[in-house]
């Protein structure tokens, strides 16, 4: 290791963890219940509209991984409850996985209401390093194929609701991107997309080399917000310029077809559920509008949601015939929040739901100018 590389991750360590411990004191006053499954039934929407609620009635289902055998991590899942196959949207949460998926309840409902199932693994007392990180969520995955289905309908779900465990797309806000990252950087798996949101990179160690391509070509969903850098308390913001955002979309290999939109208006935990959302500003933990009212968070949450259930519909639909969805990706005028857009799409027209992966990574041409900005953390 060089002397830059450790005085790197000395600077963004101790700030980070410092955020760690005032955010786990959030989640020790929030109550997750042991087992239980919510259902919603919701008027149906005839034309594709994003931001709006979908057409399927959803459940959510908490799975407990002290009484669950073989599961590492607790599973929040939001799903369709109408019969049907349904495409599945990992999502690996703040801080690496430790913050509870109820965190963001409102959004992940949203989603499966369009028609995709969601799951959230996280544990609290887990560890945060990205290793023992990405070992645990191969573990989730492997006990999902055998036992997932059997589990939710046990709990419930009617036995009709089917998970397609063979086309996935994975989203990491946040640290998660970290995992997200070093686990495509090991193999594609399952997944034909992926989604970041205000992504950051590491606490000690990093996935991201400034100046080198991902290892891995893939359609991706960058999903920025414009307040990502706005200092929180102590002065250090959540996603710092030097280890957020472009870091991970400068990286992307110049052939992945990838969509960047920037909510310019928010900040790094805006789409948190209110309760999780205002315990952030009352913490100062992340920069965050001082301005913004209720009903635009609540805004937000549906962009960010109609977000992602645009690029997943745009990512499996029929060859050519994503006309519907891609411009809610690049037209800004469609949004329901003030947004910045840039894209590159080398091959046009639809995402194609697909990974390749090489064993080594590329260099790019003119590698980008990214330095660890240190009075930022």
């Amino acid at each position: 290791m060089s002397v830059g590389q450790a005085d790197e991750k000395d600077n963004v360590a101790q700030p980070i963890l410092h955020h760690l411990h005032l955010y786990t004191m959030i989640l020790e006053s929030v109550l997750v219940p042991l087992l239980f499954v919510t259902v919603c039934r919701c008027g149906a929407q005839e034309d594709f509209k994003p931001y709006e609620r979908g057409s399927h009635n959803t459940a959510s289902v908490h799975i407990q991984s002290l009484y669950t055998l073989g599961l590492q991590e607790n599973l929040d899942v939001w799903l369709p409850t109408d019969a049907g196959t349904y495409k599945v949207y990992y999502f690996l949460d703040g801080f690496d996985g430790v913050i509870p998926g109820v965190a963001y309840a409102q959004t992940m409902d949203h989603i499966a209401s369009h028609g995709v199932a969601v799951v959230v693994p996280w544990k609290i007392t887990a560890s945060i390093d990205p290793d023992v990180r990405m070992s645990l969520f191969v573990s989730v995955m492997n006990w999902a194929e055998n036992h997932l289905e059997k589990k939710l309908h046990n709990s419930g779900i009617n036995d009709t609701v089917h998970l397609d465990l063979d086309n996935l797309v994975v989203g990491g806000h946040s640290a998660g991107a970290h995992v997200q990252v070093e686990y495509l950087k090991s193999t594609c798996g399952k997944f034909k997309g992926q989604v970041f949101m205000s992504p950051v990179d590491g606490l000690t160690v990093f996935c991201i080399t400034p100046g080198q391509t991902l290892n891995y070509i893939i359609p991706t969903l960058h999903l920025a917000a414009g307040l990502d850098n706005v200092p929180g308390v102590g002065g250090f913001p959540c996603a710092p310029d030097s280890l957020s955002n472009d870091r991970f979309y400068d990286a992307l290999d110049p052939t992945s077809q990838r969509w960047s939109v920037n909510a310019t208006q928010f900040g790094h935990g805006g789409f948190l559920d209110p309760l999780y959302e205002e315990s952030l500003e009352v913490l100062d933990f992340c920069g965050y509008n001082v301005n913004a009212t209720d009903d635009e968070f609540d805004a937000y949450r549906r962009y960010i949601a109609g977000q992602i259930v645009t690029f997943i519909k745009a990512l499996f639909t029929e060859e050519g015939d994503c006309g519907q969805y891609l411009p809610y990706l690049e037209d800004t005028s469609r949004m329901i929040v003030d947004t910045e857009e840039r894209h590159q799409n080398p091959v046009g027209g639809c995402p194609v739901a697909a990974c390749t992966w090489s064993p080594l990574p590329n260099t790019t041409a003119v590698p980008p100018t990214t330095t660890l900005d240190v009075q930022h953390l």
